[in-house]
Parts: C-alpha cells; sequence; structure tokens
C-alpha cells in the first residue's frame, strides 16, 4: 500500500517545506499510516546527512579509472538480410475450397429435406410424458365469505405454497400459519390485502407436504379461511 503525499516526505524531514506546506503535511501524517511509518524509518536520514563531510566530496579519486583512453572495440559486421521468397499463388488452394463447398451445397440439398421433415414430425408428435400438477387444497368459510386454494409444491427443502385467495376484504395484512401433523406450526408468508383478488400468493415452510395438517389464513388475529387436504 502507499500514498500519493509519500513524495512529500524527504523535503518534510530536510526542512524544505514553507509553513504552510508544513502545517498540511502534518495533518496528512495524523491520519495516514503508511507515511508516518516511512517517517520512521527515514528519521536517521538527516543526521547521516549531517555526518558528510562535503570537503571530502571536492577531492579527486587517488587512482585512475583503468578503462580510461582505452580504444573501443570494433564495430560489429552488420550482414543483410536474406531477401524473402516469393509467395505462392493461392489460385489452387482457393478452387479446391470451391470445390469443397459445391460438394456441400450439393449433399445439404439431398439430406436436409429429409431432415427438416424428421424434425416436422418430431415437433408435431406430443411429448410422451408430463410432470403431474402440485396437488392443491380447498376451502370456503361460510361465516367470512372467503374462499382459498393453495397448490401445494414439494420440494427438498419443504413445501412451497401458491395461495389464491377471493372476497377478501383490502387493506388488511394476511399471514398462513401452517399446522404439521406433530403438532408444531410455522408462518408461511405475509402479505396486504390492497388488490390480491385471484392474484397467486407465494408462501414457504419447512414441513413436508405429507405432514401438513391444515393451513390458516390470518387477518387481525381472525381465521378468515382454514384450508385442508382434500378427503
Amino acid at each position: 500500500m502507499s500514498c500519493f503525499q509519500i513524495t512529500s516526505l524527504g523535503a518534510y524531514l530536510l526542512g524544505a517545506l514553507d509553513p504552510a506546506e508544513r502545517s498540511v503535511f502534518e495533518r496528512h501524517l495524523n491520519t495516514c499510516q503508511v507515511c508516518r511509518e516511512e517517517l520512521i524509518r527515514l528519521a536517521p536520514l538527516p543526521g547521516l546527512l549531517g555526518q558528510v563531510n562535503l570537503a571530502d566530496l571536492e577531492q579527486p579519486f587517488d587512482d585512475p579509472d583503468p578503462y580510461d583512453n582505452q580504444p573501443l572495440p570494433p564495430l560489429a559486421v552488420v550482414r543483410p538480410l536474406p531477401e524473402p521468397e516469393p509467395k505462392r499463388s493461392r489460385r489452387p488452394l482457393l478452387l479446391v475450397g470451391a470445390g469443397l463447398v459445391l460438394v456441400l451445397l450439393v449433399l445439404g440439398g439431398v439430406f436436409l429435406p429429409r431432415a427438416v421433415e424428421g424434425d416436422a414430425v418430431r415437433a408435431e408428435s406430443p411429448p410422451t410424458s408430463s410432470a403431474p400438477p402440485p396437488p392443491t387444497w380447498s376451502a370456503m368459510d361460510g361465516r367470512t365469505g372467503v374462499g382459498a386454494s393453495a397448490a401445494m409444491v414439494s420440494h427438498g427443502w419443504g413445501t412451497e405454497l401458491r395461495l389464491r385467495l377471493t372476497d377478501v376484504q383490502p387493506g388488511l395484512r394476511c399471514m398462513v400459519v401452517l399446522y404439521a401433523k406433530t403438532g408444531t406450526k410455522e408462518i408461511g408468508g405475509w402479505w396486504g390485502t390492497s388488490d390480491t383478488e385471484g392474484e397467486v400468493i407465494p408462501g414457504s415452510s419447512s414441513f413436508a407436504v405429507d405432514g401438513i395438517d391444515h393451513l390458516e389464513v390470518v387477518a387481525d388475529q381472525q381465521v378468515l379461511v382454514t384450508i385442508r387436504p382434500p378427503a
């Protein structure tokens, strides 16, 4: 991880920033972990630079460079590249390819109608098998006048519900409660009745279909309709 402000760290350590720049950079140090760690690592740098004697840097080197006044090696001879071979004509290959295309077109004209005819026969034939529809539980409550049906779709995780209600008062907040044969119960879903006449209302439960005793559609702690499996 790096920081774009880290380039100002050397100037900060050497005191080369003006007061305004120094104040901005010090505020940045309070929030940047990267720059603080780099500051700790480079903190000895000003002290080390202070120990360097400028007079030592101005003295010439005592030992001459052994490579001074040495002749340069001769230049390598550049040989010309060989001329490329003339390209072979692609006319024979094009003729052969055109002949293959012609043969394929002739064969396609022979076999394509038969293949299309076979596909048409298969398309007209109805499927031999289809998945059976899920069992549907229905009920009508004589007291409230609410009707309901529930398609019970079985899954490995439990049961998917597809509810339909009729003659439900709008503006209610409903829920479906599932009662298992073991005596336990679960809430399978919540919905509002603003415009649900005939609409599919989804729900779910961890109970298996064969383990459910009955369902209740409840609104404001009042049972609107009880749905049981068909006898």
